[in-house]
């Protein structure tokens, strides 16, 4: 293999290491088993959607100095993490419409902007 060729590789590969280091620890992915197939398949769409959205807050705070991806991945946590945990609470709820009727109850949501 030339000279050329290698240094050409290499400089290809470093953004992925870069990559893999930032998703097993910024954003505590290597706790995932990797053993298998289907490990190696649910790590990698877990890594890409933890890799987007970190980038996606760091975008959308419009701080274009310098891209931390520890702090990126701490603000995606924060913004999104409550709107999943709602989300789940109120598809729960819905769940249980029918049996808030049978007990003669009746569950009204309503929606607020903070």
């Amino acid at each position: 293999m030339k000279e050329k060729t290698i240094i050409r590789w290499g400089k290809y590969r470093w953004p992925i290491e870069g990559f893999f280091k930032t998703a097993k620890h910024q954003f505590s992915l290597h706790r995932f088993g990797q053993k298998t197939l289907l490990g190696v398949y649910r790590w990698l769409i877990l890594s890409f959607l933890s890799y987007m959205l970190a980038y996606w807050v760091y975008l959308h705070n419009s701080n274009f100095d310098d891209l931390d991806w520890y702090d990126s991945a701490q603000k995606a946590l924060v913004l999104l993490l409550p709107h999943i945990l709602l989300l789940s609470l109120l598809k729960k709820l819905k769940l249980l419409n029918p049996w808030f009727y049978e007990h003669g109850l009746e569950l009204c949501l309503v929606r607020c902007k903070m």
